[in-house]
């Protein structure tokens, strides 16, 4: 799937980045790491483009119910799951 590694690296760092106050702020994440983080989206893709152009990339606006709303997601993954 494209970006899941991005995903993935937003998924665990998202703790991490709201507890430094970054909260609202846009965060440009290429695979398993997290390049930058800038107070608009704009200033972000730009950084993004002018570093990796064309390759794939991910902006994500980071939001203080992203913890809750991806477990959540978790739970509701696991009680759908059919026992093996």
């Amino acid at each position: 799937m494209p970006l899941e590694r991005e995903a993935e690296t937003y998924r665990r760092e998202v703790g991490r980045l709201l507890a430094e106050g970054h909260a609202g702020r846009h965060v440009l994440i290429k695979g398993d790491e997290i390049v930058s983080i800038w107070d608009t989206q704009r200033d972000a893709l730009q950084a993004g483009r002018d570093q990796f152009e064309l390759e794939d990339i991910a902006v994500v606006k980071i939001d203080p119910r992203d913890p809750e709303r991806l477990r959540l997601i978790d739970a509701r993954k696991a009680s759908n799951q059919c026992p093996a």
